[in-house]
């Protein structure tokens, strides 16, 4: 009988650890970011992956996110996912994939910014656009962070942020880009409510201006914020909100946007 145990234990001792991402239970924070495959989400990715968080990277075509599939293949805490803000149901395949897995982070970063644009003045509006801005930026955010709820709730210090203007209806002051402020302001309000329900289940919730930060690489203008620097200063935000300030809106250098 002993030889027996000694040869169960030998073999279980050889066997080679699970693969795959570590889940509930794991002391290992976990952060689902959207829009992950360039500028903003994809520097999330990195800061996050660096700070030893599991990140789930969702994108709205995994198979064309040639850098983030690159980064994720040499980095084995980075998981690529599928996640299209118009695809409702697609979300929720998405959460359910999750389901019962705390994830201690959810950052609505993808949205459809384009502008100024003809079809976004008014007198030359194009009504064709509108369910695709207000699908895409308020909307789709907004089922992200009810599907993935039960995911922050199971946390024990949940956040939710979503990326906005900065300047709530005020913002862009130029014509050109109505669909985008719009959209834009409908999620900013949305999440007054996300942030009344967050105070009563335990889930930090905040709005966030990224600043303007230079996502394509060209040369970078006056009053532009280095994008690493706008992602480690939203990082110190999120770190730093408490339950009682539900709700309000911040810049990524901690100040609050001016009503």
């Amino acid at each position: 009988m002993n030889r027996i145990v000694l040869l169960i234990a030998i073999v279980c001792i050889s066997l080679p650890a699970a693969v795959g991402p570590v889940y509930a239970g794991s002391a290992q924070q976990t952060v689902l970011i959207t829009g992950s495959n360039r500028g903003i989400g994809f520097e999330f990715v990195k800061q996050y992956s660096d700070k030893g968080f599991r990140v789930i990277a969702t994108t709205r075509t995994p198979a064309k996110a040639d850098d983030l599939n690159a980064y994720a293949k040499s980095h084995s805490n980075v998981i690529v996912e599928r996640l299209d803000l118009v695809d409702l149901e697609g979300i929720d395949a998405l959460a359910a994939k999750y389901s019962g897995q705390p994830i201690d982070v959810l950052i609505s970063n993808a949205a459809l910014l384009r502008g100024p644009d003809k079809g976004q003045t008014f007198g030359t509006m194009d009504y064709e656009w509108f369910d695709q801005w207000f699908h895409t930026n308020a909307r789709g955010p907004l089922k992200v962070a009810e599907a993935f709820w039960p995911n922050l709730v199971a946390s024990d210090n949940g956040i939710v942020a979503s990326l906005t203007t900065g300047q709530g209806r005020h913002g862009i002051p130029i014509l050109g880009f109505a669909y985008y402020k719009a959209s834009k302001a409908a999620i900013d309000n949305f999440f007054l409510d996300v942030a009344r329900k967050g105070k009563r289940d335990g889930v930090r919730v905040v709005t966030m201006s990224p600043g303007r930060v230079n996502t394509g690489g060209g040369q970078s203008t006056p009053g532009m914020v280095p994008i690493k620097d706008s992602i480690s200063g939203m990082i110190s935000v999120f770190e730093a909100f408490t339950l009682e300030q539900n709700g309000k809106s911040f810049r990524h250098d901690g100040t609050e946007p001016t009503p």
